[in-house]
């Protein structure tokens, strides 16, 4: 990214959220010391370039009735691109990723996977809550013979990744009783929405056209004033229905370009203790518990990004070490299938 030092600034204060008003990036602007007519140029720019996904809501499925979990498969190799094709083509999925160990680094690093075979092929399935099982189940038998292992989020320590292009850093906002019981969570009704609010959903999670009255036309398609509009999205956030509601960068082309997902061994005891420092290093992106299994008994998972292989991996050292974590493996995204946003009361059920 090529970008002035306000413009890196205003880059970031857009991935952290917009404030909920009718002039959301004169707002920005005046935090960032550019013009209004800037911060939305700059935004239309990012999005023309590929540099950014798109400007829009960011929902928490739990809280409207869906229900997601990563998942993993073992394909040989020579199947993997036609099984990733059958996986990417289910709507509920919404990312997939080939992860392992690129051939650059030696097997016998800290993390590396010295004679060991891991899990290869990994994505997020996502549906409305009652029909996950069945659509679980339709996805294995199109996978099979080869079985899918599900890994839902135990607990969850940070969420919600914006990335400083300024320095590579992250600078995420981390749930404000760090350590959340998504078990707890399970047994809370979900949000009940009116058709009205529904059609807000549809339209927010798509891409909103950067403008400086950027409410205008939704409120329009909606049939409701801009300050009505204004306020649903207001109480959807100060709810947890509407994480937030800005710009999404693709952090590959933002120069992240090696992803990585870490994974440590931890018991039970020690759990939250080290995923609440895990959650703390700046540079980790998403912190989750999740349940060990047959052939890879880890537990706490952490991803993280840098510019190469060899920096992921010294990151990925320290932040062990930080977090008093040890015998963790660290699997890179060698090649991504798939990656969208969910989608939520589409006809079919699913993600996009």
């Amino acid at each position: 990214m090529d970008l002035t030092e306000r413009e890196a600034a205003a880059v970031t204060r857009l991935q952290r959220g917009v404030p909920l008003v009718e002039r959301p990036f004169q707002v920005i602007g005046e935090t960032c010391g550019l013009s209004e007519d800037q911060v939305v140029g700059l935004t239309e720019r990012l999005l023309a370039n590929g540099e950014a996904r798109r400007f829009g809501g960011i929902f928490d499925a739990r809280r409207i009735g869906f229900r997601s979990a990563l998942c993993c498969m073992d394909v040989p190799d020579a199947d993997l691109a036609r099984i990733a094709a059958e996986v990417a083509a289910v709507p509920g999925v919404t990312h997939a990723y080939e992860r392992g160990w690129p051939e650059a680094l030696p097997r016998d690093w800290d993390g590396g996977p010295r004679n060991e075979r891991w899990p290869n092929l990994w994505f997020t399935l996502a549906t409305e809550a009652d029909r996950f099982p069945e659509e679980l189940e339709r996805l294995r038998m199109r996978c099979a013979p080869y079985a899918i292992a599900m890994l839902p989020a135990v607990r969850r320590f940070k969420i919600d990744v914006v990335f400083d292009v300024r320095t590579r850093d992250r600078d995420e906002r981390v749930e404000p009783q760090t350590g959340v019981s998504l078990l707890q969570r399970d047994q809370e009704p979900p949000v009940l929405l009116a058709d009205a609010e529904r059609d807000t959903v549809r339209l927010f999670q798509g891409h909103i056209e950067p403008a400086a009255a950027c409410f205008d036309a939704p409120a329009r398609k909606l049939g409701v004033p801009v300050g009505e509009l204004l306020a649903r999205l207001a109480s959807w956030r100060e709810r947890g229905v509407m994480r937030r509601l800005g710009l999404l960068l693709h952090h590959r082309e933002a120069g992240f370009k090696a992803n990585g997902m870490c994974c440590w061994p931890c018991g039970a005891e020690a759990v939250l203790e080290r995923g609440r420092r895990l959650a703390a290093c700046p540079e980790v992106t998403h912190c989750y518990e999740r349940p060990a299994r047959a052939g890879f008994p880890y537990t706490l998972y952490a991803m993280i990004h840098t510019g190469s292989w060899q920096e992921t991996h010294a990151l990925f050292q320290r932040i062990g070490q930080e977090a008093g974590l040890a015998d963790g493996r660290l699997l890179f995204s060698l090649r991504e299938f798939k990656k969208t946003s969910m989608t939520f009361f589409q006809p079919d059920g699913g993600g996009r």
